[in-house]
């Protein structure tokens, strides 16, 4: 068996070349990727359309409630999201009743960011439609199946120097209400 080869091996540059003259078409690791994020992206974008909530206000929401007490600075610092991007998403989210901001009775310069009941029940039934849509994606695997899924995935992303948790378009600027920023 030559290097490079077998189980456990690792791709080299020059291998990736040689495979793409062979690997049939649909089956570039890259392209499948893509094509399932981007399906996995429209469902998920769609279904939380029903609940008048965008992907990253869902993230921002599952942070907020998993943090809780997390500063709004901390909030972005954590999703590596700028802080004229957390201020717009958090006025969204305000708007509607969902989030709510106070000072921090320690240090008055800073703003606690905590979900309302409203919040945590739009929360609740987001997280209903994340399931869902998990369970779809993983329908055929098992436990263990799934779980090697997400190791292999984890590596893609770590090769690609993601940080774990936070999704990448995470830091593209938001437009705030009433700004003229549309």
């Amino acid at each position: 068996m030559d290097e490079g080869e077998g189980p456990g091996s690792s791709l080299a540059a020059n291998d990736l070349v040689r495979l793409s003259s062979w690997v049939p078409f649909g089956h570039a690791v890259g392209f499948l990727l893509s094509q399932l994020g981007y399906a996995v992206n429209r469902r998920f974008r769609a279904e939380l359309e029903e609940l008048s909530l965008e992907p990253r206000h869902f993230g921002l929401m599952r942070t907020i409630e998993a943090a809780k007490h997390l500063s709004q600075q901390a909030l972005g610092d954590s999703l590596h999201i700028p802080a004229s991007s957390v201020v717009a998403l958090l006025d969204q989210l305000e708007a509607r009743d969902l989030v709510r901001r106070r000072l921090d009775p320690t240090d008055r310069r800073v703003r606690l960011v905590e979900l309302t009941e409203a919040g945590r029940a739009v929360l609740g039934r987001a997280l209903e439609v994340a399931i869902g849509i998990e369970t779809r994606v993983c329908l055929g695997f098992d436990l263990a199946q799934r779980e090697a899924l997400i190791a292999d995935l984890q590596k893609v992303a770590g090769n690609l120097g993601l940080t774990p948790g936070v999704h990448p378009a995470s830091d593209e600027p938001v437009a705030s209400p009433g700004r003229g920023d549309d």
